[in-house]
């Protein structure tokens, strides 16, 4: 089976467990749902125009929504774009989280999730290119030797949360969220190579 193919399947096995996950019960939650989306990639963009980068245009990839970029900046630079998906996401929670509107109170905890989720040192994930820029920035061959047990132990912790929820009927979403990044760790440099971010 191609990586592609891989990836794609994963994609789907990811939709269909958000979908699981957040049953729409009501016609505002399919908002509640693609607002915490739509506040991260708008979050990615304007930091890279700020930062001086090119937006190239955004694409849907088996890993998700890709902003397309480029430009030659710091590596500094290419770590805040990759961490302004998830600030803009926690900064959006902080600004609902007390609606009074039921969906809009779902949305903020989406969001809150999302983001948490996106700043694990583990790739494709936000937290996993920003940590993988900074550590061979700083540290050369050493730093991938530094993001590679890092993000071992932080993978095995996830399996483990996911294998715990599992079985003590917490839900799946953990489970399944760590056998998609346990899958997708393969990838990780061409899609830091390529300006691409999730």
């Amino acid at each position: 089976m191609t990586s592609r193919l891989e990836s794609m399947l994963l994609s789907l096995l990811a939709v269909l467990a958000a979908v699981y996950c957040f049953r729409v019960r009501t016609p505002e939650e399919p908002a509640a749902l693609l607002l915490p989306v739509l506040v991260h990639e708008c979050s990615h963009a304007a930091a890279l125009l700020l930062l001086g980068f090119r937006i190239r245009g955004l694409r849907l990839e088996p890993q998700g929504l890709c902003i397309r970029y480029e430009g030659s900046r710091s590596d500094l630079a290419h770590a805040l774009a990759s961490l302004a998906g998830p600030a803009g996401g926690l900064l959006y929670t902080a600004l609902t989280h007390a609606s009074p509107a039921p969906w809009l109170s779902l949305s903020a905890d989406v969001s809150l999730l999302f983001s948490l989720f996106n700043l694990l040192p583990l790739m494709p994930l936000d937290g996993g290119r920003a940590f993988w820029i900074l550590c061979r920035a700083a540290l050369g061959e050493a730093g991938e030797d530094l993001f590679q047990a890092v993000s071992r132990v932080f993978l095995a912790l996830l399996l483990l949360v996911g294998v715990y929820a599992a079985f003590s009927n917490r839900g799946s979403a953990p489970m399944l969220a760590s056998l998609w990044l346990l899958l997708a760790q393969k990838e990780r440099q061409p899609l830091v190579k390529n300006r691409d971010l999730l």
